[in-house]
């Protein structure tokens, strides 16, 4: 292992905090500090250096907001654990080696496993189930296709180098990358403010993705029925027409509000199939900045189901009403929630009514002082892992960069629940 005063330079590191997962970072590691000598916004860059301060390093485990040794706060973890009746371990942020730890984990206690975001990625999972989904990876959306369109209101945001590595990247394989034509489609001020690069193969359409449907809707029927001025919907029609691989790219996280979310996904899943009946097309939802995608893989090859489990003794069973662990938090049916935070800086929204423990990176955001917060190291960053990127083809490798400062989640959980 390096020692801290040594110089490391890394490269082709993969990012572990967008489901992105780009692969070609570029980092210097000297005295313990991340430096990222890749030429990408702030926005990414900060996700790694920000843990570089001296408040991030120097997080103590806590029991009621107070300072403790580990061994005091694993105690009183294995305390709270036995005096519960149903736990829930809520998977807040995992790569695959701590989705799988979190399963063993959730079988020790007999207790309920489910993942933050299940309400939103089981949306997806409905429409393919059911109906059957045409999609496509990242790969094949940057190589090949000539006409994409990306419902978004704040996808670029959260997807920095969307644009840059996917929608509009300066090469391709099969297609001509300056014949490429992006439509963004949404709330236009934020998405021109959000897109780090400015490239005149993007046409940005304000448009409330609310009404997805109906565009979807005009566009099978080639007669405008939107907010979309007829000379606009008129050339984004041709386009689409004329497309040798249309991709349609949107997050279900921005749908879900909509009453219409299921509605909306299926209207564009069937457009897709039928553009397919003359020419090439596919669908590619942007998911997993929060491990969602690793945590669908990692449960399903463990047990056959995407999340929302109950393990009783030697078995298991799958209930998506019944084990959801936000209604179950919120009809007060939980004793104690466990959640482990690997990745985001989401705030988690903890409820008082019921005890909470938090491993998570040090610098994991939460609206209430949980009974006890356990600092952990990142995957990526402190240990080595594994992570899907969000269009489910592959996995890829995480590196431990520097020293770690803190155990990892997988310890954590092995010492509180043993």
């Amino acid at each position: 292992m390096p020692k801290i005063s040594d110089s490391i330079e890394y490269k082709d590191i993969v990012c572990p905090f967008c489901s992105l997962h780009c692969d070609d970072l570029e980092l210097d590691i000297i005295d313990n500090k991340i430096y990222v000598k890749s030429d990408i916004n702030e926005s990414c860059k900060d996700k790694f250096e920000r843990n570089n301060s001296t408040s991030i390093n120097t997080v103590s485990p806590k029991i009621n907001s107070k300072s403790q040794s580990f061994d005091t706060v694993v105690k009183h973890s294995k305390k709270l654990i036995n005096e519960s009746n149903e736990t829930l371990i809520f998977n807040s942020s995992a790569d695959v080696n701590i989705a799988r730890e979190l399963i063993v984990s959730t079988s020790k206690i007999n207790g309920i496993f489910d993942h933050i975001n299940s309400e939103t990625f089981l949306k997806n999972i409905d429409i393919y189930q059911r109906k059957g989904f045409m999609s496509t990876s990242l790969s094949e959306v940057k190589n090949k296709s000539d006409v994409i369109v990306l419902f978004s209101d704040n996808i670029l945001k959260n997807y920095p180098r969307l644009v840059e590595r996917v929608l509009a990247p300066d090469n391709s394989f099969s297609v001509k990358a300056n014949k490429k034509k992006i439509y963004i489609i949404g709330n236009k001020k934020n998405n021109i403010k959000q897109s780090f690069k400015k490239d005149g193969r993007i046409e940005y359409i304000d448009f409330n993705i609310r009404d997805t449907s109906m565009l979807i809707e005009s566009l099978k029927k080639k007669s405008n029925k939107t907010s979309i001025k007829d000379n606009i919907f008129n050339e984004f029609l041709q386009r689409i027409n004329n497309s040798k691989y249309l991709t349609i790219c949107w997050a279900t996280s921005e749908l879900i509000k909509n009453v219409n979310c299921y509605n909306t996904i299926s209207s564009i899943s069937e457009y897709v199939i039928s553009i397919n009946e003359k020419s090439r097309a596919a669908c590619l939802p942007l998911a997993g900045n929060d491990g969602d995608v690793s945590n669908i893989q990692t449960t399903g090859w463990l047990t056959g189901f995407p999340s929302r489990i109950k393990f009783t003794g030697n078995y298991f069973e799958y209930d998506r009403d019944l084990y959801h662990g936000n209604n179950l938090i919120e009809s007060n049916n939980i004793d104690l929630v466990i959640y482990v935070n690997g990745i985001s800086n989401k705030k988690l929204n903890l409820n008082k009514k019921n005890k909470n423990i938090i491993i998570g990176h040090p610098s994991t955001k939460y609206n209430i002082q949980p009974d006890i917060f356990i600092p952990c190291g990142i995957p990526g960053i402190d240990y080595k892992g594994l992570i899907f990127r969000t269009d489910n083809v592959v996995t890829l490798p995480l590196v431990d960069i520097k020293i770690p400062t803190y155990r990892s989640a997988q310890e954590i959980l092995r010492r509180i629940l043993n």
